[in-house]
């Protein structure tokens, strides 16, 4: 039987990757959401490629920092070649270039690879573009889901999700979203730092996903 969808809400900590505080399942999908997703993006790529994963960004909110990762990567004693080496990245400016790299890339990219990784950075944010009808953007939001539900048979999939505009009237992309998602994640700022020990899971709450 599936497992009931968890809802969490964590401060941001400072580390490595602090959303992964121990061995963590990696058919795991996940949806995390809130502030800082541009250091924890590349927290989670250099965690992935120490985990001995081949890791694939899809940067669709132009965030993606290669130096930062290289950095992470060397916390965990991996140089910039091994990490670079072992993360793929493809940006993505409109939604339209969001689902063809979904639907074509991703599942070209995958073939042939074990143990992999897929993050996907502002799955959300080209679907607020207004300079697309919103039926269409609506319409391309279905088919985007439906390509991730069979990444999701293939590897661990991440959706990291920054926060968007106050001005942005919300469609509720990220409901939809989460529906893929074994566990939610809401991220706020926080100057503190949050030890291990205190990251361990916690019980379940819903938060409400953008």
């Amino acid at each position: 039987m599936k497992q009931p969808q968890r809802h969490i809400s964590r401060p941001l900590a400072s580390g490595p990757w602090p959303l992964v505080p121990g061995p963590w399942p990696l058919a795991l999908s996940l949806l995390v959401f809130g502030a800082s997703m541009r250091p924890l993006t590349a927290a989670a790529a250099a965690w992935g490629v120490a985990q001995g994963l081949q890791v694939f960004v899809v940067d669709a909110a132009n965030r993606f920092d290669p130096y930062q990762l290289a950095r992470e990567g060397r916390k965990r004693g991996l140089s910039p070649d091994q990490v670079l080496s072992r993360v793929q990245v493809a940006r993505a400016f409109t939604c339209h270039q969001l689902v063809q790299l979904v639907q074509e890339g991703l599942p070209a990219a995958l073939a042939g690879v074990e143990r992999a990784l897929v993050i996907i950075l502002g799955p959300c944010s080209l679907f607020y573009d207004e300079q697309v009808p919103i039926t269409e953007r609506r319409r391309l939001f279905r088919t985007l889901v439906g390509a991730l539900a069979g990444i999701k048979q293939r590897a661990a999939l991440w959706f990291l999700q920054p926060e968007l505009p106050p001005q942005v009237a919300n469609q509720h992309f990220g409901r939809l979203l989460a529906r893929l998602a074994d566990q939610v994640i809401r991220v706020e700022d926080s100057q503190s730092v949050v030890p291990p020990r205190q990251l361990s899971p916690r019980p379940a709450r819903r938060v409400a996903v953008p």
